[in-house]
């Protein structure tokens, strides 16, 4: 019985460690990686990224669906990236912002063809 005991233990410890470093490897690779816009490129495509950058521009636009989205303008200097977001965000323009998303290089937003954006899930003004 006592050996018994232990083999069940022993693979009940087994089990929860499998399972642990299952839910770990699946947050991990949901973490965004910190980009900056310059460098954007190809290697990103279809990845999450988090990039912080000044807003230039921000407007509503609809879909061919009819639905509503908003398409900010990210960067300076030449080096820009379109965010697309469903969502509204209020007093963006000329403000620094933090944005979370699957970047793609060539690709579809809104029914409508598009380079360089990121499909984002959250944005958010940066207040510090």
């Amino acid at each position: 019985m006592n050996k018994l005991h232990k083999l069940i233990t022993c693979i009940g410890l087994a089990v929860i460690s499998v399972l642990f470093l299952m839910t770990y490897t699946i947050i991990a690779k949901e973490l965004p990686i910190l980009v900056d816009v310059s460098e954007l490129s190809e290697a990103y495509d279809g990845k999450r990224v988090a990039v912080m950058g000044w807003a230039r521009s921000s407007e509503t636009l609809r879909g061919r669906m009819g639905s509503n989205y908003l398409k900010t303008e990210l960067g300076k200097d030449g080096q820009i990236v379109t965010v697309f977001t469903i969502f509204p965000a209020y007093n963006i323009v000329n403000n620094r912002v933090i944005v979370q998303g699957i970047y793609h290089h060539h690709g579809r937003y809104g029914g409508y063809l598009a380079e360089h954006f990121i499909d984002a899930d959250t944005l958010m003004r940066d207040w510090g």
